[in-house]
């Protein structure tokens, strides 16, 4: 049994036609003619059809949404050569993460001014401050209760709090690129690099002297609008 009309509609809309191997995202319908569009999208079962495929199960995997996955050819072979290393879990997590991608920016919100992107941004900054105040390195209960349980109630503030903001920023920074100057976007561009930066120091320690610091810069740049 094929794959319903409502389920590949549904596969290829939520991914937005592009591959849902993290890295690649490639577009699956390329204008390899420019008249004319080329299909090279592949629907890859994540649990075969066969107990003796790739990734076999105790059942054959159902023709269905939920058991496909989007993928480029050069994807869907990589992990068929090798389902030992891309399980149906891995498969799962790629397709999750790569729809999330996808709808964001929509939830994210479209603007149709740089003042309204601006006010938006300034609002999600307050909230970010209030945190930092609240719990960061440099607060009142951290300065004055070193032995305070402070240091993990800030870790975990950063995971749910600030980073998911922070990467909120950086979408709407980067669906709205045509508001800025070059030299503003150049102000922008460090915050997303201090963005990435901090997102990767709250799973891993690094140097946190050899981070990009917040750029007051490109709070006042938002300011500026509002």
């Amino acid at each position: 049994m094929a794959l319903s009309s409502a389920d590949i509609k549904k596969l290829w809309g939520l991914a937005a036609g592009r591959c849902s191997e993290p890295q690649c995202g490639q577009s699956c319908v390329p204008f390899l003619d420019p008249n004319n569009p080329t299909v090279i999208g592949e629907m890859a079962h994540m649990i075969p059809q066969s107990v003796r495929g790739p990734r076999g199960a105790v059942r054959p995997g159902e023709d269905t949404y939920e058991n496909t996955i989007l993928l480029c050819p050069t994807h869907h072979e990589i992990i068929d050569k090798a389902p030992g290393k891309f399980p149906r879990e891995t498969l799962l997590a790629w397709k999750r993460s790569h729809e999330e991608r996808v709808a964001a920016p929509f939830r994210d919100g479209v603007f149709d001014t740089k003042e309204g992107l601006c006010r938006e941004i300034a609002t999600v900054l307050i909230e970010n401050k209030a945190i930092w105040c609240q719990w960061g390195p440099e607060s009142f209960s951290a300065k004055t209760n070193p032995v305070s349980n402070a240091a993990l109630t800030w870790q975990l503030r950063k995971l749910d709090g600030i980073v998911p903001r922070n990467a909120r920023i950086v979408r709407l920074i980067e669906s709205h690129a045509r508001f800025f100057q070059p030299a503003e976007y150049d102000i922008c561009c460090k915050f997303i690099q201090h963005a990435d930066a901090f997102e990767k120091s709250a799973f891993n320690r690094l140097d946190v002297d050899a981070q990009p610091r917040f750029p007051h810069e490109f709070e006042d740049l938002v300011n500026q609008y509002v």
